[in-house]
């Protein structure tokens, strides 16, 4: 799924940077706002404030992300305390398993993403039954992984068109 949307960045001219979080040591997150997560998260975090997008893609453990996916998510809430910083960050959700919960599994990232302040384009959240046969039914299971890609390039030049200002105004609704 992932090299699917990949590609489809490629070709609607959008350029990609695969991160693999086996590459980063990530230790689990210490729930201390004040304290920032170990070197290894803090050089994951600074690629992907360099990005104008991310697709975050997980197998499905027990109904759930894999645990690094978990520990990854945990870490990246030092980003969320500290100034909200993916906010306007475009974002997908890739969700494979071999029996059942990635529905459920893609559902949670992607609402987590919009709470950090995501954009999430259309079919921005897709999974993929491993069990499930490539027919006329299951199709989009493999067509949105790249309509993911397309919609990623196209929302992230109308943001950068745009410049909008995500930021929140008390004023704004007195």
């Amino acid at each position: 799924m992932l090299e699917e949307t990949l590609e489809s960045v490629r070709i609607h001219e959008g350029t990609t940077k695969r991160l693999d979080l086996l590459d980063y040591k990530m230790v689990p997150y210490h729930g201390d706002y004040k304290r920032k997560p170990d070197e290894e998260s803090l050089r994951l975090f600074e690629e992907i404030e360099r990005a104008d997008g991310m697709v975050l893609a997980t197998p499905v453990h027990w109904l759930g992300p894999s645990t690094l996916m978990k520990t990854f998510i945990d870490n990246l809430t030092y980003l969320e305390v500290n100034g909200s910083r993916l906010q306007g960050k475009v974002a997908g959700v890739l969700a494979h398993c071999w029996e059942d919960g990635a529905f459920g599994t893609a559902r949670d990232l992607a609402m987590i993403l919009n709470t950090m302040g995501c954009i999430l384009p259309p079919f921005s959240v897709n999974t993929r039954n491993k069990n499930l046969r490539r027919n006329i039914e299951t199709i989009w299971m493999w067509t949105d992984a790249a309509l993911l890609g397309k919609n990623m390039v196209t929302t992230v030049e109308m943001v950068r068109q745009m410049a909008p200002d995500w930021t929140y105004s008390p004023t704004r609704f007195q």
